[in-house]
């Protein structure tokens, strides 16, 4: 179990594609695992459409870079 350092979010509306910070936190990687992540959104800070927000749009970095996560959709 790692402590994640960072959660991004990725902007799926094709003319965007950015990344922003997740509003969503997780302490550790072991709860993010286990989450069920299903309709939710957040605001793209770049093109100001709302955005998915789950795990297939999300990447994860942990504080001692001994794991991590990509979503499918990134």
């Amino acid at each position: 179990m790692s402590q994640v350092k960072q959660i991004d979010i990725k902007c799926l509306k094709p003319e965007c594609s950015n990344w922003f910070p997740s509003p969503i936190a997780f302490g550790n990687t072991t709860s993010f695992e286990t989450a069920t992540m299903s309709g939710n959104t957040a605001q793209c800070p770049y093109c100001g459409s709302m955005t998915p927000c789950n795990k297939e749009n999300m990447r994860l970095r942990t504080v001692d870079s001994s794991s991590g996560f990509v979503g499918d959709d990134t």
